[in-house]
């Protein structure tokens, strides 16, 4: 019975990682204040994060995914 649990967890989880393993853009996305006193607070994550997004996009992404920021 254990052994078949164990099986039944490694089959599960190489269904669920497949179409992961062959997205085309990795997408993420920026929380933080968009709104209100603090947008300009958010304003400056989203920035960052575009920076960041760009700089590993234009080293070739990760494992040849681009990054996209949502």
């Amino acid at each position: 019975m254990k052994k078949l649990s164990i099986l039944n967890a490694a089959i599960f989880g190489l269904m669920m990682s497949t179409p992961v393993a062959f997205a085309d853009d990795i997408t993420f996305a920026v929380i933080g204040p968009m709104t209100g006193q603090l947008a300009t607070i958010g304003d400056q994550f989203k920035q960052g994060a575009q920076a960041a997004a760009d700089a590993i996009n234009a080293a070739g992404g990760v494992n040849g995914s681009m990054i996209k920021l949502d």
